[in-house]
């Protein structure tokens, strides 16, 4: 009988240590001042937990700022907050609105509302690599002509911004820092905005025999401005 009063006393002990745990963490919660901010997502690393917004007109830091995210902290809702979405849900272009936490070292993202909004139909072209110019972000891609077509191939005329175009090398879809050579037989997504042509990501499928032994520009996907 003395040894069920043990088990009981430790059992409720549980109990009242576990419940003093749940009161404050939620002390804390209420007591910890959020922010909010409002954009569209300019990138996600889900495995770094870093999301980059792109901040809307009006916002105390307007432009592109990147944001600490974690799986396991942040919550994703949309605007009716009744559907649990994760972080893995989340497109490049989507507009949210982000609460934040401020503490010494970064800025953590608790809670990103997510607006439901139609994804960009984004295409594809693959073709050789004729001109690039990373700072004026512009490509030229030549597909080849068919069989049954006569004369070079079409020439089409990308735009891209250098911070944002993601650069990969098949067969990964991992962004990688690689550099572009004319020649390059590469697969360029792309979207139709504001009548040009906006390229997304390019992925390199062969490179030029020609330039296998020049020295290549190298770009990179990824620009940050870290807010304290």
């Amino acid at each position: 009988m003395q040894g069920f009063k043990v088990s009981l006393i430790g059992i409720f002990g549980v109990l009242f240590f576990g419940g003093l745990a749940q009161v404050s963490v939620a002390q804390v919660e209420s007591n910890t001042k959020m922010r909010s901010v409002s954009g569209e997502i300019s990138s996600i690393d889900v495995k770094l937990g870093l999301l980059k917004l792109n901040t809307d007109v009006g916002q105390d830091n307007r432009g592109i700022t990147e944001y600490r995210i974690n799986q396991n902290e942040t919550r994703v809702t949309d605007p009716s907050d009744q559907k649990f979405l994760v972080i893995k849900d989340l497109r490049v272009g989507q507009h949210v609105t982000l609460l934040l936490v401020d503490s010494l070292n970064e800025t953590m993202v608790r809670k990103i509302i997510a607006e439901p909004r139609p994804e960009p139909v984004y295409q594809e072209i693959i073709g050789q690599l004729q001109a690039i110019d990373i700072q004026a972000g512009t490509l030229v891609i030549v597909q080849e002509p068919l069989p049954s077509e006569e004369g070079q191939g079409k020439s089409t005329d990308f735009v891209f911004e250098s911070n944002n175009i993601v650069i990969m090398q098949a067969p990964s879809s991992q962004p990688v820092q690689l550099g572009l050579n004319p020649g390059d037989l590469v697969k360029v997504e792309y979207v139709e905005k504001d009548g040009k042509l906006h390229a997304h990501s390019v992925m390199l499928l062969k490179t030029a025999p020609e330039a296998q032994n020049t020295t290549t520009t190298t770009t990179t996907t990824t620009s940050t401005t870290v807010t304290p």
